[in-house]
């Protein structure tokens, strides 16, 4: 059901994102943060072109110092929720199902971590932005980009205390 008075916050590209946990493979996707929710979408309906485009910005302003944390023009929650409709693989976690948001410095990047509660069981989910990507035999990051993830931290544990 789409809530009409939901805003979009964000819209990160190129994060790699992963389930805690021993052998659990990671995939690239996009973030989608809004006031009520943080979306993790692996699968999409923005077409190759458009993705491309976006993630060109975002690496501009990463590379100008300017603020990442903003909505992609063209993107709504409308299209957040066929994105969600799309695929199972697609995470959506409402700011309430979330027991603690943190980030966390490594000598690679800067890694956020949230944990979830989905009612029978608790899972770590890691999100981290990508910098260059490897393309061959599979295709995996090869750096990361050192951010500050303090406002989304605040936002969620704003909107969801």
């Amino acid at each position: 059901m789409v809530d009409w008075d939901e805003q979009i916050k964000a819209h990160m590209f190129w994060i790699w994102g992963e389930e805690d946990g021993f052998m659990k493979r990671g995939k690239e996707g996009m973030l989608v943060i809004t006031d009520r929710r943080l979306a993790f979408i692996s699968k999409t309906e923005i077409t190759y072109r458009a993705h491309d485009t976006h993630s060109r910005r975002q690496l501009n302003r990463f590379q100008a110092g300017e603020n990442v944390f903003r909505p992609a023009e063209g993107y709504s929650i409308k299209n957040l929720e066929a994105d969600l409709d799309k695929s199972p693989d697609n995470l959506e976690v409402p700011y309430r199902q979330i027991l603690d948001i943190s980030q966390e410095e490594k000598r690679w990047g800067t890694l956020l971590k949230v944990k979830i509660n989905l009612g029978d069981k608790v899972k770590t989910m890691k999100f981290s932005v990508v910098r260059g990507w490897v393309k061959y035999p599979a295709k995996d990051p090869l750096e990361f980009q050192r951010m500050d993830w303090s406002s989304l931290i605040s936002l969620v544990k704003t909107a969801s205390g």
